[in-house]
């Protein structure tokens, strides 16, 4: 049977599964590290990815791009990347519209957008995919977050095609996460309401997803930028360089240098406590000359980190409320992302949930690449008889913003929704538009909506029309993720329409 990958993509870590003869396994990069850092350095000499450009962060910070997944597929304008430019140590500047990154290389000033920067992401991991699988394989099915809009999830699929990726599909990362877990799988008839709480680098979410008859389908989803991993690391950070100025008596808290030393020990530090009771943080020569070593102990890191924790317990209640549930309604708990490897997280989440099924048997950052190689090996099931998967499953998808539509004929300027946000697809819709009795032209623009953000996806016009005549339109969203959309003219069966790549 051939090989299928699954590939997580995400702000601060990747990570690349396979499927083979009925097993999956995350592989290891060539550091026998499982997951890689999404970091891209430039040097005087080269390009380097992965571990190798975050060993050199802190001497090369200016031209070491991190975090390129807030960004690609966004436009200049954006408030995410207005924001984001405040925060990245590398210059980011205009280029026809969207963001670029500027860097030395070789010498030189060298312009890159994030879509490059993606692609070498990517192209590292097909590498390391392929020492495991074989270098013809590139059958491959990539996570993307549900608020993802159409714009970025392309800015997706292209960067990993052009690094040598055959995408076979975009998946949620909710969706991969039960995939992961085999929700529905082994028995069909199956029930279920399962809570996907993800605590990433940089940002968090929890969404429902329902399981039934084999199929999956996602009740609701909240997301926030206010919370991630990162937190977790700039708290005990700050509670480090208090320390170290309680006894040296210095303050480095505005010296970048010192404190990113200390951060990166403090990282290092938080992983610790996720297996030991006290870890020790060393820096050596952290500021002008001084070494710093302290004991940190869990229960002064959860003392810590209380706040942080509570916000995930918000997080969770605010998506049982917008779905109508209650906490003893779910029957399952995923957690994936670094974030949940954290006892006190765990801890606070499984007392939220007394009654439900914990499922973490697979490492959190790791699940979202196991469940998209599942996916992969769902979509190649046609070319092999002996997949061990129910290819039903293959359903999970939604639309993550809502779909709306202006027409000059009744709406004027005014969206009018045709399948709101979380719709399954597989779901058709049909609306009839009379024309006036001087008007032979109509025009219907496709639009996608995520609050105030408004991007149009497509444009049907027809003209030389009957006056008077009825537009009979069909919207149809397919279960690979496009929105086909039909526009007949009844009196003469003129028509006219569009595909647009909504969901995939």
């Amino acid at each position: 049977m051939s090989a299928s990958f699954g590939v997580h993509f995400g702000n601060t870590s990747s990570c690349v599964a396979v499927y083979r003869d009925g097993i999956t396994d995350v592989i290891a990069n060539d550091l026998g590290d499982r997951v890689t850092p999404c970091i891209v350095a430039f040097t005087d000499h080269d390009q380097a990815v992965g571990a190798a450009a975050k060993q050199g962060l802190i001497r090369n910070v200016q031209n070491s791009v991190c975090n390129v997944k807030q960004v690609i597929g966004r436009r200049s304008d954006d408030p995410v990347v207005t924001e984001y430019k405040k925060k990245s140590a590398v210059k980011v500047v205009d280029k026809g519209g969207l963001p670029a990154y500027e860097v030395e290389y070789k010498e030189s000033t060298k312009q890159v957008t994030p879509l490059e920067i993606a692609e070498t992401i990517f192209r590292n991991l097909l590498e390391t995919a392929q020492s495991h699988g074989g270098s013809g394989i590139k059958n491959s099915v990539l996570t993307v977050p549900l608020s993802f809009n159409t714009e970025q999830k392309e800015a997706v699929r292209q960067a990993a095609t052009k690094a040598g990726f055959k995408v076979l599909r975009l998946i949620s990362e909710p969706s991969a996460a039960v995939l992961a877990s085999d929700l529905g799988q082994k028995d069909i008839s199956e029930q279920s309401i399962a809570l996907v709480f993800r605590l990433g680098g940089l940002s968090s979410d929890a969404s429902l997803v329902q399981i039934q008859s084999g199929l999956l389908r996602i009740l609701a989803s909240c997301s926030t930028t206010e919370l991630g991993g990162d937190k977790f690391t700039d708290v005990l950070t700050k509670h480090l360089a208090t320390e170290f100025q309680r006894i040296n008596r210095c303050n480095i808290l505005e010296n970048h240098r010192s404190m990113a030393k200390l951060h990166r020990a403090a990282e290092t530090c938080k992983y610790s406590l996720s297996t030991l009771d006290n870890s020790q943080c060393s820096v050596d020569s952290l500021h002008e000359g001084l070494d710093f070593n302290s004991s940190v102990s869990r229960a002064r890191f959860e003392s810590l980190c209380s706040s942080l924790v509570q916000q995930c317990t918000q997080l969770i209640d605010k998506v049982l409320k917008e779905a109508n549930l209650s906490r003893e309604a779910i029957t399952e708990v995923i957690l994936c992302g670094g974030g949940t490897k954290i006892p006190f997280v765990q801890r606070t989440v499984r007392d939220l949930f007394p009654d439900a099924d914990l499922l973490n048997s697979i490492n959190p950052d790791e699940v979202l690449a196991v469940g998209a190689a599942k996916q992969a090996a769902m979509l190649s099931s046609h070319e092999d008889e002996d997949i061990r998967l129910n290819a039903e499953s293959a359903k999970v998808e939604c639309i993550s913003k809502t779909i709306s539509i202006k027409s000059a004929v009744e709406s004027g300027d005014v969206l009018v929704p045709v399948f709101p946000k979380l719709s399954p697809l597989h779901s058709r819709k049909h609306m009839t538009f009379n024309l006036g009795e001087e008007q032979t032209s109509f025009l219907l623009e496709i639009c996608e909506v995520d609050g105030d953000q408004v991007i149009t996806l497509a444009q049907i016009v027809m003209r030389e029309l009957n006056p008077s005549s009825s537009i009979s339109t069909t919207f149809h969203l397919r279960r690979e993720g496009s929105l086909h959309v039909t526009c007949m003219e009844e009196a003469s069966n003129k028509t006219d329409s569009v595909i647009v790549e909504v969901a995939s």
